[in-house]
């Protein structure tokens, strides 16, 4: 049985607030001594939380690189890179958001960004090819150790 799948003895267990207004879950989970916020049911809420921005991002990212490749030339080259990379800060700040709260670790998929940077960089720089996956490999896992405990000292204070 996983972590997640495991209760606590002795821990409340939330009833589902179907057909209750927003505020009324929060006081009545204020009455109880929890917070409004639940820490087992979804990701955090975004800083835009009615405007599902990621989601959009994601998807106009999606249209554009599918554009792209369909137009194909040196527009439609514009295009894919610019629908990537769209869709590619939309995943980043998911990620990086759920990993900041303790939610779901994004250790590995954090601490590839500045691997990926590194590569390209040295890439134009015009670095040697046995030098570049070494480096790579190296920045991967100086970024991933931090990141990840980091992300176990606050898994552990979100579930006191």
């Amino acid at each position: 049985m996983g972590k997640r799948s495991r209760r606590r003895a002795g821990a409340p267990t939330a009833a589902p607030h179907v057909g209750l207004d927003p505020k009324s879950a929060h006081s009545e989970a204020a009455e109880h001594g929890r917070s409004g916020v639940s820490t087992q049911d979804g990701p955090p809420p975004p800083p835009w939380a009615p405007l599902p921005l990621t989601e959009i991002a994601v998807g106009v990212g999606l249209v554009m690189a599918v554009g792209g490749f369909v137009t194909g030339g040196r527009t439609g080259t514009g295009i894919l890179i610019v629908g990537l990379l769209l869709g590619s800060v939309a995943g980043f700040e998911q990620s990086l958001r759920e990993h900041r709260v303790g939610f779901r670790s994004h250790a590995a998929v954090l601490a590839g960004i500045p691997a990926s940077v590194l590569v390209g960089v040295l890439a134009l720089l015009g670095a040697p090819g046995v030098v570049i996956p070494p480096a790579a490999v190296g920045v991967l896992i100086a970024c991933y150790l931090p990141l990840r405990s980091d992300f176990s000292r606050r898994q552990a204070d979100r579930d006191l």
